[in-house]
């Protein structure tokens, strides 16, 4: 069998779609993918592209309470393997959507079905669409969209290939968040890319660490992302006078009240109280979000919150002892295995003596142990490790607990 060729970019695939929409909608047109943003998009194109004085009706599959699928299978393999008149007038009679198409419009010479959210649909009717489609009155057509359009029927798999084949079937799927070579950092991955890209063309053009700051703060959802870059176009009347950077972002975005883990460590580690304290306040007022974009449980911000730190601490402690051993600082990222940000890290290595990361270090194992073992509010724990990072505060040993 041979190799499915990889799904390309979801932008090539919006591109591809335009193009072949100036030429006119073809009688069948399926758009699917897993990525529900960017199939709005390309339905958005579809609709724009139905001619004005054509008959168009929309159909929310899923409003249609399409059920029995089970049930059907076997009628509607029947209904597609005969090639009789009769098998073909029975595969379209069990589908009033066909039959709409068909029969042409009342008042237009023209006529438009567009199933949306129609995998189950699909499911039910997509043989009788492969008997019929070469019956659909010339001008007309039929847009299928779905997550995934099932292809188990062989007069269904044949069918779809015609329909790819003619260039009438574009899938979209999600934007890879990491770079497909590992060695390379995730603000050269698809999605961060992507955000430059919108953010180009909104006016507002952010640099690569910027673009990905927007990420892990906002989220992976493309929509959410949009959004975002729209309130910073708004903010900047679409006229910075460069490209935003990271420090530009942590002023303007408005899920940046939510604050994440990794601030608090950049903060922590840059010397910024105010924003480190800022941070514990915001993540236990209003919620945190984790490395993939998605919130993270009341319960689980200290300790994502506190092992994401200790990497960090570790990591820079790591780079400080290179440093004092002689290693040159443009080879610390690299001899540390630092894969991302690697100025920041040299930067925060050079700013951190190794007697101070240590005395972290010990500060954050105190604040794991007090989480464990006392009932102290969460970021009151955090707020105590503060003070024993920013003034100096004592940090109690095990045996002065008697634990």
């Amino acid at each position: 069998m041979a190799k499915a060729a990889p799904v390309p970019h979801p932008e090539k695939q919006l591109e591809r779609l335009r193009q072949a929409l100036a030429k006119g909608l073809p009688p069948v047109l399926l758009v699917t993918g897993a990525n529900d943003h960017f199939r709005a998009e390309a339905m958005e194109l579809v609709l724009a592209a139905v001619p004005a004085d054509a008959e168009l009706r929309i159909v929310d599959a899923v409003e249609l309470r399409a059920g029995g699928a089970a049930a059907d299978d076997d009628a509607d393999d029947a209904a597609a393997d005969d090639e009789t008149e009769a098998g073909d007038e029975a595969a379209a009679a069990g589908c009033p959507e066909l039959q709409d198409l068909r029969s042409g419009g009342l008042f237009a010479r023209q006529t438009f079905v567009v199933i949306r959210r129609g995998g189950a649909w699909w499911r039910l009717h997509g043989a009788a669409v492969a008997a019929q489609a070469a019956r659909f009155p010339r001008g007309s057509g039929l847009v299928v969209e779905a997550q995934k359009l099932d292809r188990r029927k062989k007069a269904v798999a044949a069918f779809d290939r015609e329909v790819e084949a003619a260039g009438a079937k574009f899938e979209f799927r999600d934007l890879y968040d990491q770079p497909y070579d590992r060695s390379r950092g995730p603000e050269e991955g698809e999605l961060c890319q992507w955000v430059m890209l919108r953010a180009q063309r909104a006016g507002v053009p952010l640099q690569p660490e910027a673009a990905w700051l927007m990420v892990v703060q906002v989220g992976k959802a493309p929509r959410d992302l949009l959004a975002e870059i729209g309130r910073l176009r708004a903010q900047t009347g679409g006229k910075p006078p460069r490209p935003l950077g990271p420090d530009d972002l942590r002023q303007r975005l408005s899920c940046s009240f939510e604050a994440t883990p990794f601030e608090f460590a950049d903060a922590v580690l840059g010397g910024d109280r105010r924003a480190a304290h800022r941070a514990v306040q915001a993540m236990f007022a209003r919620g945190a979000r984790g490395r993939d974009g998605k919130r993270i449980d009341q319960g689980g911000v200290l300790p994502f919150t506190a092992s994401w730190l200790h990497r960090t601490l570790a990591t820079v402690y790591e780079g400080r002892l290179l440093l004092d051993q002689g290693v040159s600082p443009r080879d610390l990222a690299d001899r540390a295995g630092v894969r991302t940000f690697a100025d920041r890290f040299t930067a925060q290595v050079r700013r951190n003596d190794a007697r101070t990361l240590r005395r972290g270090l010990l500060a954050l194992r105190h604040c794991q142990r007090m989480a464990r073992l006392s009932a102290e509010e969460p970021d009151v724990l955090l707020e105590q490790f503060l003070a024993q990072w920013f003034d100096g505060a004592p940090i109690p040993t095990a045996q002065e607990l008697e634990l």
